[in-house]
């Protein structure tokens, strides 16, 4: 019984954390803001090569602070651990 429940448990916390990461992450910034196509004609390795590496890093850490910042994220983490903890009994 105790198996069943830490299944259900790690699979939904598995998928809150999945859903969390797209929602927090790609679908947050949209196609253009992370390509940096929005409006500017040319290839998208010319635009790659253009852009300041400082920005793309602050893009990067804003990013994953988002996702860290989550309050889902940590929820689903915690039932992770509790799932793996209960398997273990």
């Amino acid at each position: 019984m105790l198996i069943q429940i830490s299944n259900y448990l790690f699979m939904g916390s598995l998928l809150l954390l999945i859903v969390t990461c797209i929602a927090k992450g790609a679908l947050s910034q949209g196609f253009t803001s992370v390509t940096g196509l929005g409006g500017i004609s040319g290839s998208a390795t010319d635009l790659n090569m253009e852009h300041d590496q400082k920005k793309q890093f602050h893009f990067q850490d804003s990013l994953l602070g988002r996702i860290v910042k989550s309050y889902f994220f940590w929820i689903s983490v915690l039932g992770i651990i509790i799932s793996v903890i209960i398997s273990k009994l």
